[in-house]
């Protein structure tokens, strides 16, 4: 009974990570601004490191951000002129446009990937708390990466729930 358990927890926190890994970054973000706000304004001392840490935070929670939108198929589409078109074209329009969004995804992780190189191979570092400035960069290839998954198992997913409507219709 307990394993069971544990491994539904597992798979709930797997299916939801970036919104749980998002909750985490944007709470942690909120008590940070708060937190050199009071000292700023109360003990007239900024927490400068704050500031380095949020801005670095919001980069990883776009990222996460976008694969929850790209998960849930909440993410920007022109569904108007879409469905302006016979369902075939539809389908078509829908694996270009999945695969367009495939590229992105690679080639901007391809492109952050490379900046992250650069960074650890000129050891750049950052400006307030001095740590290396790749940890921040790595949430541009990793998150795409993300992306990349979540597009793929929502194609996936609509592919299958396709497939089976058309048996279940009598069609294939």
């Amino acid at each position: 009974m307990r394993w069971s358990c544990i491994v539904l927890i597992v798979r709930r926190f797997v299916r939801n990570f970036e919104e749980c890994l998002g909750v985490v970054l944007l709470a942690t973000m909120a008590l940070f601004a708060f937190a050199n706000v009071v000292t700023r304004y109360i003990f007239q001392y900024p927490l400068a490191f704050t500031e380095e840490l949020e801005v670095n935070a919001l980069v990883w929670l776009t990222m996460l951000g976008t694969a929850s939108a790209f998960k849930r198929r909440r993410h920007l589409s022109m569904l108007f002129f879409q469905q302006k078109f016979p369902s075939r074209i539809q389908a078509l329009i829908q694996f270009a446009v999945v695969c367009m969004s495939i590229g992105v995804f690679v080639w901007l992780g391809y492109l952050g990937y490379l900046q992250m190189v650069d960074e650890m191979e000129l050891e750049i570092t950052s400006e307030s708390l001095d740590i290396s400035q790749h940890y921040y960069t790595a949430g541009i290839p990793l998150g795409c990466a993300l992306v990349v998954v979540r597009i793929l198992q929502s194609s996936f997913a609509d592919l299958r729930g396709s497939v089976k409507g058309k048996a279940l219709d009598g069609e294939g």
